[in-house]
């Protein structure tokens, strides 16, 4: 890339289309010998986040809210030590909602992380711990929750897997978000990462589909309200 500058329209007809072209085809031309064909594509998207992923994901949370959702955890805020199965339910809905969005689109949902204030000073009051700030989320971890069960994150992972593996989540959707789970320690906090990869056709859980409306998950009631889900496949 050295000098390329001065290979580049940079007076005031740059701003055309033409002009722009031109300057975007030059730089390809200049970096495309560095790059090779990756084989396997779907391995490393899939593959073990870092720190810096998990950061750039919690970010991109905040704009691109269909596509993501961000959980303080599987336990309730109450300093219970049990699996709040309703709160595994609604990552289950979210999975197939986000599933949904579309054949070119795909998504995350982050356990460990929230993006209210209030959760992540009851979370600091019950556990002890002090909550990372990533923009204006706040990384909580799952270490946390447990140490609280008193298991092993191994054991905690497994129970998040088992529900999920358990659901009525549709197929290939299941097995894609299960072969896909990642987990990142996160500066001693821990981070689960469920990837929701893009899909040929519309998903259900069970009986239901569900989609998103923003950063919500909603249930499509009716036929009607399926069958307009399904057109965008």
């Amino acid at each position: 890339m050295n000098n390329i500058f001065d290979r580049l329209e940079t007076s005031r007809k740059a701003t055309s289309p033409e002009e722009r072209r031109k300057n975007i085809n030059t730089i390809k031309g200049n970096i495309e010998g560095s790059f090779v064909a990756d084989k396997e594509t779907v391995k490393h998207v899939y593959a073990n986040h870092t720190s810096i992923d998990i950061d750039a994901t919690i970010r991109r949370s905040e704009i691109e809210l269909p596509a993501y959702e961000l959980k303080q955890g599987l336990l309730r805020l109450d300093g219970s030590t049990q699996l709040d199965n309703s709160l595994i339910l609604r990552i289950i809905n979210t999975i197939c909602a986000i599933a949904n969005n579309g054949p070119l689109s795909s998504g995350k949902i982050l356990l460990g992380v929230t993006d209210s204030a209030t959760d992540a000073q009851r979370v600091a009051d019950i556990d002890k711990i002090k909550p990372i700030n990533v923009g204006r989320r706040s990384v909580v971890g799952i270490k946390r929750e447990a140490n609280r069960m008193g298991i092993k994150m191994e054991e905690y992972f497994q129970k998040l897997k088992e529900n999920i593996n358990d659901s009525q989540l549709s197929d290939p959707l299941k097995g894609q978000v299960l072969s896909s789970i990642d987990y990142n320690d996160y500066f001693g906090l821990g981070v689960v990462v469920i990837t929701i990869p893009a899909q040929k056709e519309l998903s259900f859980v069970g009986e239901e589909a569900f989609f998103r409306e923003g950063d919500s998950t909603k249930k499509a009631t009716g036929a009607k309200a399926v069958a307009e889900l399904a057109k965008r496949f």
